[in-house]
């Protein structure tokens, strides 16, 4: 664990492993995680290690190619990110209006669906972003997110998986998704960015969510990654973020795909539209940020902007608060769209 390639990265050279967050954000409660089991595989690590990333030569082709997708979102009308779509909601602070605290994290369950029709330069991606400071040129803008995709460049399988990323120059040089390149810190030996997703959804049928947690660490400044209310994968070490030294901007939830410009746009979500309800579209619950306060707390509805690029394919529904389940929207669509 303390040798890990993360820390290869020149901005941690005197950086301090954190093994487990300080606290958890006031609302959370963890549950006990279970053995790990993907691919019939019994086993995990042994204790003191983490997982590490087999390096491959298209790795680097791959990384790129994710920094070009995810730029489509963040970089309005960049046109190197052809290709890529999104449908999202997003909450933005403005120290003016007042509108929203800055934000210490944020949390969510977003249902999990395989896609078995992807074709290999297709991604189809649920996730949730962070980003630093929005005032800064895009060059130097912070982004950090984690979720759910389907990609079959990066691993051959139309199965979902859990993915982390990071940027710090708006997707432009830096960065890389899971552990592609140093960065992102793991601390445990069960299960870490790339990982395989056992359980997805059915369409009309059950539906099986994936909980993610991105919160900062109030005495160290780290960016905590826990997943499935379980474990604490790791986090984003402050150094690496200079952008978010004390808090995020904004927050994105929802969904974005990628295709070349001569294949049509794949799905989205669970590849149904968004207005077709419970159980059938795909759909983000109990949607809470963190506040300055290290709790979670449920977002004004009156400042949720939900946006997508192409509405008749891609579109955001069923927005409400819900309850128990907090603050829910479905999302997605069957894609199609050429250019």
């Amino acid at each position: 664990m303390y040798k890990q390639p993360a820390f290869n990265h020149p901005l941690l050279k005197n950086h301090t492993l954190q093994l487990k967050p300080s606290s958890l954000p006031k609302g959370m409660k963890l549950a006990k995680s279970k053995p790990a089991s993907f691919y019939g595989f019994n086993d995990t690590c042994p204790s003191g290690t983490v997982l590490i990333h087999r390096a491959r030569k298209q790795d680097l082709i791959e990384s790129k190619l994710l920094r070009n997708q995810f730029r489509a979102q963040a970089i309005a009308n960049n046109p190197t990110a052809e290709g890529s779509h999104y449908a999202i909601i997003e909450m933005v602070y403005d120290q003016f209006s007042g509108a929203y605290d800055p934000f210490y994290g944020a949390y969510a369950k977003m249902a999990t669906y395989k896609l078995p029709d992807l074709q290999a330069s297709q991604t189809s991606a649920s996730t949730i972003y962070l980003f630093g400071d929005k005032n800064v040129p895009n060059n130097e803008l912070n982004v950090i997110q984690a979720g759910w995709h389907v990609s079959p460049v990066m691993y051959g399988t139309s199965y979902p998986r859990f993915f982390t990323f990071w940027t710090i120059d708006g997707y432009e040089k830096t960065g890389c998704g899971n552990l592609e390149c140093s960065g992102f810190v793991s601390t445990t030996n069960i299960y870490g960015p790339g990982s395989f997703i056992p359980e997805f959804s059915t369409y009309g049928g059950e539906q099986k969510y994936l909980s993610i947690l991105i919160s900062r660490d109030s005495s160290t400044g780290n960016w905590w990654v826990t997943y499935n209310d379980e474990l604490r994968l790791g986090y984003f070490p402050k150094e690496l973020l200079p952008k978010m030294d004390d808090y995020a901007d904004a927050v994105q939830m929802g969904g974005h795909v990628y295709s070349p410009l001569n294949v049509p746009s794949p799905p989205m979500g669970s590849g149904h539209s968004s207005n077709e309800g419970p159980n059938k579209a795909a759909y983000f619950i109990q949607v809470q940020a963190v506040d300055s306060s290290n709790k979670l707390t449920n977002f004004d509805t009156e400042f949720i902007k939900s946006r997508s690029d192409i509405g008749d394919y891609y579109s955001i529904s069923d927005d409400h608060e819900s309850g128990q389940d907090k603050y829910v929207f479905a999302y997605g669509g069957a894609g199609g769209f050429t250019k």
